[in-house]
């Protein structure tokens, strides 16, 4: 009789443990325009903070000029993709 209660009490747990691992959950499709929004931002923010870093001597001369073209052309290329027109689905 014991042996039948635990073994009742075991499939309950089994199966409220197994059920979330079989159930269909949506996953959210990410905005390709709010993808780029953020990366947007991310990109300007990262030009301030090197204006930042270099105006406050954490940075020489040489290596804000190399790491500004480089910021400078990552954020063209994403000012250039939210420019784009969204293609027609």
């Amino acid at each position: 009789m014991i042996e039948a209660a635990l073994f009742v009490v075991a499939v309950l747990v089994a199966v409220y443990l197994l059920v979330p691992a079989f159930r269909r959950i949506a996953v959210p499709v990410a905005d390709p325009r709010a993808t780029l929004e953020a990366a947007r931002a991310a990109a300007l923010r990262a030009l301030h903070d090197l204006e930042l870093d270099w105006a406050t001597g954490k940075l020489s001369d040489p290596d804000y000029r190399t790491q500004r073209v480089t910021l400078e052309a990552e954020a063209a290329a994403i000012l250039r993709q939210l420019g784009k027109p969204e293609t027609a689905r």
